[in-house]
């Protein structure tokens, strides 16, 4: 078992008509200045002297690739279906400046050349062979304005020809050539001249039609589609397969680019707001008379920003108070009696106790104890101990990446007697709310008997009040760290910058919301940024108390928190 600490991104077509893609593909955001992908991106003369693009050469079979796309100074990118480097040739790998490659010789460019790291594909469909590939490199010293990624929605219109006009572009045709583009509706009327039916090409490869783009002019069978906007040029599409006038948008993949990418970042998409389940109770409650308990008014503390940064992960009460008897009678302390590991986690009814993946992750349930009904890290009166009949975590939940679907139930071999100190809080009963429009800047209670100030460990259940924060103030914090773990509708960032936050052993530990006198649980304490201390005489990565931290989203999951509760229903 884990002790919650892990050590760790149609413009009007050619019949100028207007037209909008059947699926709304919002735009990226990236914030680098103007909502860059990089700063000082898409600059013109970098298109003029092919700064833009770089070869890779195997030094070891003398095979070439020409034409990959600079991202930013060690990211490239190119077509996967183009050329077959893939992980076991980065040793023999070196990338060159184009005009080195063909001006000057070998010896001179290696000079300049620099090697490649890493090598990854973006398939774009399973049953389709087309693929994006994407090269990590050394640090490129003669990359200074790459090209950007494209950084608006899909929404095309003749307005928005005239406005942002798109080009043909590569190495041979400077400057690129301006040509008309059209979305999903009119690609076929564009793909009829070269003698194809679009329909049947792409039922047969099964390619998304909404990441389809056609232009009306023909060029070379290798070129990228590239957008002039606000005096900078962005990259929006690659050349696909044998028609001329096809090209893959790549709007629906930049948030696996930036992923993938090193130097650039990306807040994911936020999905749609689902409309809410009742439950089966009278007053829409998950379980009668849920979520009460004596109402606290304490504070948090204040502690000052003087710690130093890790870019690593734990797995996370700094700056907390110690709570009341009753305060949390919901909160539910899980040990291993195998390993010693310990984790939290909160009753949801009196046969489950919802918590963390990772806190269930390679453990058995007969290896676990829970404690429900405790003010104090020991046996006390009242205290209910029980042992878990089974253990499930979601099914998407991935051991080696600790963060998305970080969910689990442990489900009880008895119930539990429901007291004044042991009682299930409610589960969240408003829509799933992916943008947290509802709940942003709500100061939200964690509890958790792990570290507290000064890196201790308290005896007595602690508490804190950390605000929710939403999904753009959580990613500009940290826009690296958070680009790539934070997914909206999975996960969202609660807490302060001044030393107040969850911590190592709080993992699976509720975050709560008060409405209408009740509490809702909304958030399972998650992960968050590490710093390195000396904790029991070792340095040891602990949680950084300056920065946000991540919570499993529990309204994007109540479906399959029901589905596996016994004792809770939605209405037919």
């Amino acid at each position: 078992m884990r002790l919650g600490l892990f050590v760790l991104l149609s413009l009007a077509g050619c019949a100028a008509q207007t037209s909008r893609s059947d699926v709304y593909i919002p735009p990226p955001y990236f914030d680098e200045g103007e909502n860059l992908s990089s700063q000082n991106c898409g600059n013109e003369t970098a298109l003029r002297q092919n700064q833009w693009i770089v070869d890779v050469t195997n030094m070891r079979t003398r095979a070439k690739c020409f034409n990959f796309i600079v991202l930013s100074q060690r990211t490239i990118l190119t077509r996967g279906d183009y050329c077959d480097f893939n992980k076991n040739d980065t040793t023999d790998l070196r990338v060159f400046p184009e005009y080195c490659t063909w001006r000057q010789k070998e010896e001179e460019c290696l000079r300049v050349s620099v090697k490649v790291l890493d090598v990854m594909q973006i398939v774009t469909n399973p049953s389709d062979p087309f693929e994006i590939t994407i090269m990590i490199t050394e640090k490129m010293p003669t990359v200074e304005n790459p090209l950007c990624l494209f950084n608006r929605d899909n929404v095309m219109d003749l307005q928005l020809q005239r406005d942002s006009p798109y080009f043909l572009w590569n190495p041979a045709t400077i400057p690129p050539i301006e040509v008309n583009v059209t979305g999903q509706s009119n690609c076929s009327a564009v793909l009829s001249r070269d003698d194809l039916d679009f329909s049947e090409y792409y039922k047969i490869r099964n390619i998304p039609i909404q990441n389809i783009l056609c232009v009306e002019e023909t060029i070379f069978e290798y070129s990228y589609l590239i957008n002039f906007y606000k005096g900078r040029y962005f990259l929006r599409g690659l050349k696909h397969g044998p028609i001329h006038r096809f090209y893959i948008d790549l709007l629906p993949y930049i948030d696996e680019i930036a992923m993938h990418a090193k130097d650039i970042s990306a807040l994911r998409p936020i999905p749609e707001t689902k409309q809410p389940r009742g439950f089966t109770t009278p007053d829409n409650l998950s379980f009668p008379n849920c979520g009460s308990k004596p109402t606290s008014t304490r504070r948090k503390r204040e502690n000052d920003d003087s710690s130093t940064e890790l870019p690593s992960i734990a797995g996370q009460i700094l700056g907390g108070n110690i709570s009341q008897t009753g305060d949390h009678p919901w909160h539910a302390y899980i040990e291993n009696s195998q390993t010693g590991g310990k984790c939290d986690g909160t009753l949801i009814s009196p046969t489950v106790v919802l918590t963390a993946a990772n806190c269930l992750q390679g453990s058995k349930a007969e290896d676990l104890i829970v404690s429900v009904g405790m003010k104090r890290q020991r046996t006390a009166p009242g205290v209910q101990r029980k042992k878990p009949s089974g253990l499930i975590t979601h099914p998407k939940y991935d051991s080696a990446e600790f963060i998305s679907d970080d969910i689990g139930l442990m489900i009880l071999s008895e119930k539990v007697e429901i007291s004044d100190n042991v009682r299930p809080i409610c589960l969240w009963n408003d829509d799933s709310d992916p943008n947290l429009k509802r709940v942003a800047g709500t100061e939200a209670m964690v509890v958790g008997f792990r570290l507290a100030d000064n890196d201790t460990l308290p005896d007595k259940l602690q508490e804190v009040r950390l605000p929710i924060r939403t999904h753009k103030e959580c990613y500009l914090s940290k826009r690296r760290f958070f680009g790539k773990l934070l997914r909206p509708g999975n996960n969202f960032c609660a807490g302060y910058t001044n030393g107040t936050t969850a911590c190592n052993g709080d993992s699976g530990g509720s975050l709560s919301v008060e409405k209408d006198g009740r509490w809702f649980i909304r958030g399972i304490v998650s992960s968050g940024m590490a710093k390195k201390v000396m904790f029991e005489g070792e340095e040891t990565p602990l949680c950084h108390p300056n920065q946000y931290s991540l919570f499993t989203d529990v309204a994007g999951y109540m479906d399959w928190i029901v589905e596996n509760t016994p004792d809770i229903a939605f209405r037919s």
